[in-house]
């Protein structure tokens, strides 16, 4: 079946995408932006994103030109194009990160005016059309980015470079350099935006609300500016980057299992190309569904959220099965994707029951951690992470299911039980993340309603329009929490497909001396000690991230007292802050601080299968799976509850004590205590392990050549 249909299907549907971002863009532009005070609290805010932006792309160009040099050399006659494809995904996930800030900071203040002058519905519209620009462009990018690499690489080379025929398989392993540079991006924008946002949030709560009891977003705080910046660095560029990157992998893994299949049948059966195919269908679905997320007038923006997800996931299933039907695929495929989205909205479900204030009827976890913060903050921690610990089960059960059950479905293809199963699990995967333009909609809405709301505050606005705001960002902030635990969810399915793919490649390498493996066997000492090793990396990783929010809020919070303390004007209101001093304070750690954690990953994961040899290598990304998916998800659901305690204490509807009371005043601060805990664990850890989770697979598949020449050289060398 012609490539031209697939790759022509993919690129279009790419391209709707963008062309819908880049209408909607306009169409926000175009709305009221507010009185002469928002539009310079938002232009700081604006101003210090681009700040951190501008210093942290400039490290990144630099160390994508090593890297992309670096392959060049190594790779042979691949090299080349090899490193051209990764300097691409590089700037493709840079850009989809830079789109986003600008999209966030010029939504804020529009957000924030259309919550004055019309309530909650108008704020609503202005911020979720906002953020489905941010979410439509990364959908967009990765297909016409994917889609016109395969089609570059193939009309380029000459047909005497591939050992394979056709040459497909050998042309996504050409294209991993793509996935390459995206997942490399995104993890220096997932923990570098991580540590920058939750320096600044913690340092104002703690000085601000606790010492001072003045609220989040007040003007007087110093540090108040730079946490409406981290808001757009962290949530936006951070976790656009990290979907985006998701997506890319599952693509790829899937495309690459596919090509390896292709090869054994006459006609060539078009399992290779598929991927893109049912990418460009989520896509479609995620445009569609965009539109139809209204809510009523007045009503909580939740359900509405929900609704734009289930309906785009029920367009979804309705396209896959007729286009699957139309190209004479077997429907188990078609229903493979579907049980893959099926885990994703399952995951979903669970961070939304175990972070919002609804929950279940009977379970009820984050109005229960309110109860717990009424007696002591031992007790709210100790909920929360409790609860965080629980929130797992059901989500890895989810997971495994899926994998499960889509591994049974593929091994009676006909394909080969292995190769039809495994390919069917990437299947998954891919179907997860199908409607990715959607979930990071709603993930970008969440920061800009944040904002909005800290605008307005600045701004002294009327309180009507602070409760709209109010209403906003706690919907806006289980969205948040929803779209981290389906980025993981997605990470841990792409993993495997990833590993699968590895997996495969071990048996391509025409190394004297090198056995392709065809299992992993955990009875092997060598296997088991990867494991382990490959099991450490999430832990250390996360420890440095969290530690680097703690040293650079140090520094924050003692400039923060500083200014209180040498200007007792800024307090009563008659001296302005100076907010550019914790904005650089923010930026400057937070690039120094991600750097080790990165590289120490990177590094670890070439060196283990150097000493220990690839069936070491193999279970090093199995171990790293395993601890990675259960810390980020407890991180992620355990930040969350504790950010949603807060919010429920804050708000207006909380009556246990009279706000402004001594028992209120203990409370509060004891909640944002629990906050501050939390903050690292669901903005800064927790949601750069996934992408973590994607390096350290794509870092193992592309440098295993290289890996398994130096393995042979030591052996022989010491043995």
């Amino acid at each position: 079946m012609s490539a031209i249909l697939f790759m022509g299907t993919a690129i279009l549907s790419g391209l709707l995408a963008i062309f819908v971002a880049l209408y909607t863009y306009q169409r926000i532009v175009r709305a009221d932006e507010g009185d002469e005070r928002m539009r310079e609290v938002s232009g700081l805010i604006e101003k210090g994103a681009y700040s951190f932006l501008k210093v942290q792309y400039r490290i990144l160009m630099l160390f994508t030109i090593i890297v992309g040099a670096f392959i060049a050399v190594l790779f042979g006659q691949f090299g080349i194009p090899i490193a051209i494809s990764y300097f691409l995904g590089s700037l493709a996930s840079m850009a989809a990160g830079y789109i986003g800030v600008i999209v966030a900071t010029k939504a804020n203040r529009r957000t924030a005016a259309a919550a004055i002058t019309g309530g909650l519905n108008p704020a609503f519209k202005v911020a979720f059309r906002a953020g489905s620009v941010m979410g439509l462009m990364i959908a967009g990018i990765a297909l016409v980015g994917l889609g016109s690499l395969y089609w570059l690489w193939n009309f380029v080379l000459p047909d005497s470079l591939f050992t394979a025929t056709p040459k497909e398989a050998e042309l996504w392993e050409i294209i991993t350099g793509f996935s390459f540079g995206a997942s490399t991006v995104a993890l220096f924008a997932k923990a570098g935006g991580g540590i920058y946002t939750k320096t600044a949030d913690l340092s104002a709560d703690l000085v601000g609300k606790i010492e001072h009891h003045i609220p989040e977003d007040d003007p007087r705080n110093p540090a108040a500016v730079a946490d409406a910046v981290g808001d757009n660095v962290g949530d936006v560029a951070g976790t656009g980057a990290d979907i985006y990157d998701s997506n890319v992998a599952a693509i790829l893994a899937a495309a690459i299992l596919g090509a390896g299949i292709d090869i054994h049948f006459t006609p060539v059966l078009p399992l290779g190309l598929l991927p893109l195919m049912i990418a460009a269908i989520g896509t479609i679905s995620s445009v569609l569904g965009v539109f139809l997320v209204r809510p009523k007038e007045d009503q909580d923006p939740g359900p509405a959220l929900n609704r734009g997800t289930y309906f785009t996931t029920l367009l979804f299933v309705v396209f896959t099965v007729v286009v699957v039907i139309v190209l004479n695929l077997s429907i188990i495929i078609a229903v493979s994707a579907i049980v893959g989205l099926i885990a994703g909205v399952f995951i979903a479900f669970t961070s939304d029951v175990f972070t919002s204030d609804r929950g279940l009827s009977t379970f009820k976890p984050v109005p229960r951690m309110v109860e717990s913060a009424e007696k002591s903050a031992a007790n709210l921690i100790l909920s929360g992470y409790s609860y965080g610990l629980l929130s797992v089960i059901p989500s890895v059960l989810g997971i495994a299911t899926a994998m499960v059950v889509s591994f049974i479905l593929g091994s009676n293809l006909g394909y080969g039980e292995w190769e039809g199963g495994i390919y069917c699990v990437a299947i998954a995967a891919v179907g997860l993340l199908s409607t990715n333009g959607m979930i990071m909609s709603s993930d970008a809405y969440g920061p800009i309603v944040d904002n909005a709301r800290g605008v307005i505050e600045q701004a002294q606005a009327p309180k009507e329009a602070i409760v709209a705001c109010d209403k906003l960002d706690a919907s806006g902030n289980t969205a948040k929490a929803i779209t981290k635990g389906f980025a993981i969810g997605a990470s841990a399915i792409s993993v495997l497909a990833l590993f699968a793919a590895f997996i495969e490649s071990t048996g391509t390498l025409n190394i004297p001396g090198v056995v392709g493996l065809t299992d992993v066997n955990l009875a092997n000492p060598y296997v088991l000690a990867g494991a382990l090793i490959g099991a450490l990396v999430p832990v250390a990783f996360s420890a440095i991230l969290i530690l680097g929010v703690e040293r650079n809020s140090e520094r924050m919070i003692e400039e923060i007292r500083r200014q209180f303390r040498e200007y007792p004007g800024i307090l009563e209101g008659t001296t302005k802050p100076d907010y550019d001093r914790c904005i650089a304070i923010a930026t400057s750690g937070s690039i120094r601080e991600l750097m080790p954690g990165t590289l120490v990953a990177i590094l670890v994961t070439v060196t283990t299968g150097i000493i220990l040899g690839i069936e070491a290598l193999a279970g090093f990304l199995g171990g790293a799976v395993m601890a990675g998916l259960i810390l980020a998800l407890l991180m992620d659901n355990a930040g969350g509850a504790w950010d949603n305690t807060k919010k429920i204490i804050e708000s207006p509807e909380y009556i246990t004590y009279e706000k402004g009371t001594e028992d209120w005043h203990r409370v509060h601060d004891i909640s944002v205590t629990g906050d501050m805990v939390g903050d690292p664990f669901k903005d800064t850890a927790g949601p750069a392990i996934n992408t973590l989770l994607v390096v350290i697979s794509l870092t193992a598949m592309l440098f295993l050549p290289v890996i398994a020449r130096l393995n042979i050289w030591l052996i022989g060398l010491f043995w």
